[in-house]
């Protein structure tokens, strides 16, 4: 069938339809919906992936709290049963568990059940470090240390 022209236009022809190419306004508002749907997507994902970057940051900071804390304990303060508490910033809370560990040399008299120490040179302390962070993150972190006993 012979395409009819006016000018430079087409005219649509005697069986009704259209001779102009095209998308349709429904066609234009699928693929806007498609379109709209898949930047949604993309936007949750990198909404993810940024959050699950800051629990990974504030997670190694919390460890690198924990150990420096487990590292001061005996080096800039003295081992001594207890626990110690503070903070770093405003983000993170710590506290420091220290508990005398009796070597399996230290025998224990029955009467009163204190470690006798007629041998020993040295003391073993357990060192637990806790910290929480302000996302609920918490690491925590232990040690065995040792330390000189005390000069009379």
């Amino acid at each position: 069938m012979k395409q009819r022209r006016l000018g430079n236009r087409p005219v649509a022809p005697v069986d009704g339809r259209c001779s102009e190419r095209g998308f349709s306004l429904l066609e234009v508002l699928i693929a806007f919906v498609v379109l709209a749907i898949g930047l949604g997507a993309m936007t949750m994902g990198v909404a993810l992936a940024m959050r699950s970057d800051l629990r990974t940051h504030v997670g190694q900071g919390a460890l690198r709290v924990a150990q420096s804390r487990l590292e001061a304990a005996g080096v800039s303060e003295a081992l001594v049963p207890g626990q110690r508490e503070g903070r770093v910033g405003r983000r993170y809370r710590w506290r420091q568990t220290t508990v005398e560990a009796l070597p399996s040399t230290l025998a224990v008299r029955k009467q009163d059940a204190e470690p006798s120490r007629q041998s020993a040179a040295i003391r073993t302390f357990w060192v637990t470090v806790v910290v929480n962070a302000g996302s609920g993150t918490t690491v925590q972190l232990a040690a065995l240390k040792v330390a000189p006993e005390p000069k009379p």
